[in-house]
């Protein structure tokens, strides 16, 4: 929606919200695809959203509540009774409704489960039992099944039939017997194929197909690598139990992106920028207590060459730049590392060779920076043996940088946990601490051997 479209499409419905018509209120968002609808939410007021919402009818209101982040789709569903939630819920596919039931309170959740239809129900049930971060987790159960022994235009009629309840069909699958999966036919394919001709000649025998445990973004990784558009899930029997489809996976990579941006801040994932001051302030301040403590450690090192600090005073002035310089070369190691595990270019067994490798960029960065900084610190009267110090110190740290920076994600990964997460606390610990004892231990000895002034 084009900004000047939405302005006044926002100024418009807040008069007409004040002047509480409900007939025009509809009439202009009607016209609206559900994601524009969510989108002027977020200029609304909390209770602006909820008089909108209640207006809605529950296919649009379905589909809006998915449109909205966490936090106004928690608003809008406790503004409403348990029989309008479900008949939203109702309207929904079963991977979506199944997302908004994980979030609900027991007795709620329970209560939606049971007013939808039965059938809806217990699919959703089934999906419940499944992690949200897995194929199961992210799959629909609603697609075109079809057994191996039909013709092209019973398939054909088998879509026709479930076109109405099922929306983006690309593709039918074929199963055996006992629902096992045994191939794919593309619907282009199968509105070319004659009619009479068994299914089983058309379909693709080695189509992409991914395990109900397989994680999401493997699954992303399997939509990027083979250009599918939809890819079914079986079990470990090869049944066959639901499919995923690209708008499902576009949701994964935009979470995952998301989150491994607000993990590399030390953000928690929850938070929103329309959030409110207090809200932010709750989500933040465990992070940043996280980060004063790691700062305590570094500053712990720093106590500990107190007196070589009294000694030579100049060497307060420069601390900063080694640890400083450590961090944004661990950054950039961080960043690189943690996209390729992310993407599934980098594995495991490559630990050692991107090891070795940025440990060499930690030292060649480290020397040649090093030498600008020696000679900067010269230029500016300082003690050529500082320019010294400034010099090892650099490389030093920028070699502990491209360490810690490689090594930390590879263990986060290891034990599956998010690398995202070595960024600030971490990482940047290790670049401080090993700034801070390279620069002042390397200044302590040069002092014991008279070398500093």
């Amino acid at each position: 929606m084009p900004d000047d479209v939405k302005t006044n499409n926002i100024d418009a419905l807040k008069d007409l919200i004040q002047k509480r018509d409900d007939v025009a209120v509809i009439g202009l968002v009607a016209s609206l695809h559900p994601s524009d609808i969510a989108k002027l939410f977020s200029s609304l007021e909390e209770e602006e959203k909820i008089y909108v919402f209640g207006l809605l009818d529950p296919e649009v209101a379905s589909n809006v509540l998915l449109e909205v982040d966490d936090p106004t789709r928690e608003k809008l569903i406790a503004s409403i009774s348990k029989a309008e939630l479900t008949e939203i819920v109702d309207e929904m596919a079963t991977d979506d409704a199944t997302d908004v039931i994980a979030e609900l309170p027991h007795e709620e959740a329970k209560t939606v489960l049971e007013g939808i239809d039965w059938k809806e129900s217990a699919e959703v049930q089934k999906l419940l039992k499944y992690p949200e971060d897995t194929a199961g987790g992210i799959m629909q159960t609603e697609m075109v099944m079809i057994k191996e022994d039909a013709t092209v235009q019973e398939t054909i009629d088998e879509v026709r039939k479930k076109s109405e309840e099922i929306p983006n069909i690309h593709c039918v699958f074929v199963v055996d017997d006992d629902t096992k999966l045994v191939g794919t036919v593309p619907l282009e394919k199968l509105i070319l194929a004659k009619p009479h001709l068994p299914i089983k000649d058309l379909m693709n025998s080695k189509s992409v197909k991914v395990g109900v445990d397989t994680d999401q973004e493997e699954v992303a990784r399997i939509f990027q690598k083979y250009d599918v558009v939809t890819v079914p899930v079986v079990d470990g029997s090869e049944k066959l139990l639901g499919r995923i489809t690209i708008d499902d996976v576009m949701d994964v990579i935009e979470e995952e992106i998301f989150e491994d941006f607000y993990r590399m801040a030390s953000l928690s994932t929850d938070e929103r920028v329309l959030d409110s001051a207090s809200r932010s302030f709750r989500l933040r301040f465990p992070w940043l207590l996280i980060n004063l403590a790691t700062a305590f450690v570094a500053a712990s090192v720093v106590k500990v060459f107190e007196n070589t600090i009294q000694a030579v005073v100049t060497l307060a002035v420069f601390m900063p730049i080694v640890a400083g310089m450590g961090g944004n070369a661990a950054t950039q190691t961080i960043t690189v590392v943690v996209r390729g595990l992310a993407l599934g270019e980098l594995e495991l067994k490559y630990a050692k060779k991107v090891l070795v490798k940025e440990v060499i960029v930690g030292f060649a960065n480290g020397a040649l920076n090093g030498v600008v900084a020696a000679i900067v610190a010269y230029l500016m009267g300082v003690n050529y043996m500082i320019g010294l110090l400034l010099f090892l110190a650099m490389i030093a740290n920028l070699v502990i940088a491209g360490f810690s920076g490689t090594v930390i994600p590879f263990i986060l990964k290891w034990y599956k946990a998010d690398p995202a997460l070595s960024a600030t606390v971490f990482v940047t610990t290790c670049t401080d601490v090993g700034g801070f004892l390279s620069f002042l231990g390397l200044a302590a000895i040069f002092l014991k051997y008279g070398m500093l002034g």
